[in-house]
């Protein structure tokens, strides 16, 4: 990392820990850290600083997205390493500081070649990339709530297709969601809790780990409580691709709501997930187990019309997509990660500091980094969202450089 980068001070913020609020907040930024917090009279900002003044502005911790497929026209399954460049640059602008590109299942050597490319790209970029894994949805999924995602392109549940695609994408697979229902679906789950990465493999000095969750699923109770004693951590985007709640058929909802343990995805965008249902769930899984994603495809940025996800023609028509030939399916979304956080405040009776953790903390926690993300204090990593009163990203800050203004001045 370039330690030379000089160092910013955010003075005036309204800094959203994201455990308390603490008003008139000095934050010092140096070598990609916060160095400094507090108080203004406590705070000692260095001479050659970069003073930023915010006016009581919200200072957030970044934003982690563990599920997104793409944006501004562009999507992680594409050939065209620069087209991840462009989807990191727009959800950048939306105070998103980490995120794991997701890829659908796909005929096996395109899957292979998505994986690779990747890898790649995460392994060449500096220190300001978001792009910091990979998200395999699938392709060991349940055909019949293949949702947006085309069921032909699905793979048999086998511990040898598994292993091939962790030695493609290394210990850069940070997420994979499964069924664990469907034939070998709970062997590769097993394999998938206890797989051993090759040493060659750790990078960056984090710890790594695979988190499972459970997703375009038709999982019978019974067979969600043994998942869990296999390994399996999370839900995939709940509500979605998956069976409503049953009364007298327990599934994968009743098994998710009563089991604490359990991490659920949401897209807060109130089209996937009605707002009334927004709120049960923060009253049964709690803040603490939420994690806030934006599922967005290549159309979140641009205007509607006609777009391609999963090699099948999407309409967006007042930015909610859905597929063309089904068009009461809903794909992905056009969702960022500022607009889930207004989202569960306004509509979804979240304060800030509980929507702030659903954004950041809760996947910093998933993806072991809870130590270095997801929180503001002196020691943790620079990684910031600067939102106005109404929730709009007016700048991002990653590892201490500003990634994004709304302010040109700072690009």
């Amino acid at each position: 990392m370039n330690t030379d980068v000089k160092p910013i001070a955010l003075t005036g913020a309204t800094a959203i820990t994201p455990y308390r609020r603490h008003e008139d907040c000095t934050l010092v930024l140096e070598k990609g850290k916060i160095a400094q917090m507090g108080h203004a009279e406590d705070v000692d900002i260095p001479f050659d600083a970069e003073v930023i003044e915010l006016d009581g502005q919200y200072v957030l911790p970044g934003f982690i997205d563990i599920h997104i497929h793409g944006g501004r026209g562009h999507d992680f399954c594409d050939e065209d390493l620069r087209a991840f460049d462009e989807i990191s640059e727009f959800h950048a602008s939306h105070g998103t500081t980490s995120l794991i590109a997701t890829v659908y299942p796909q005929p096996r050597d395109a899957l292979l070649a998505s994986i690779r490319r990747l890898r790649e790209y995460c392994e060449m970029a500096g220190p300001r990339r978001i792009v910091e894994g990979i998200h395999l949805e699938g392709p060991f999924l349940n055909p019949l709530l293949h949702g947006a995602i085309r069921a032909d392109y699905m793979w048999p549940a086998t511990i040898e297709n598994f292993r091939l695609l962790m030695e493609e994408g290394g210990s850069w697979v940070r997420v994979m969601t499964i069924a664990p229902e469907i034939p070998g679906g709970m062997e590769v789950l097993h394999e998938a809790a206890i797989y051993q990465r090759s040493p060659e493999l750790e990078g960056d000095g984090w710890p790594q780990r695979l988190y499972l969750s459970v997703g375009h699923s038709n999982a019978k109770y019974e067979q969600l409580m043994e998942a869990i004693d296999n390994g399996l951590e999370g839900v995939t985007h709940i509500f979605n691709a998956m069976p409503p709640m049953h009364h007298r058929k327990p599934g994968v909802l009743t098994g998710t709501m009563l089991r604490d343990e359990l991490f659920v995805e949401v897209i807060a965008d109130s089209v996937h997930v009605h707002p009334a249902i927004l709120q049960l769930l923060m009253k049964i899984k709690k803040h603490d187990r939420i994690l806030l994603i934006s599922d967005a495809i290549r159309a979140a940025g641009q205007p509607d019309g006609s777009y391609v996800f999963s090699d099948q023609e999407v309409q967006v028509r007042n930015g909610r997509a859905y597929l063309a030939d089904s068009p009461d399916t809903l794909a992905g979304s056009t969702l960022t990660m500022d607009r889930a956080v207004k989202t569960m405040v306004q509509h979804a009776g979240a304060t800030l500091q509980q929507a702030a953790q659903m954004a950041s903390l809760n996947a910093a926690r998933v993806l072991a980094w809870k130590y270095r993300r997801g929180i503001l204090a002196v020691g943790k990593d620079a990684d910031l969202a600067i939102l106005d009163e109404n929730f709009q990203t007016r700048m991002t800050i990653k590892a201490g450089h500003v990634i994004w203004s709304a302010h040109p001045v700072y690009h």
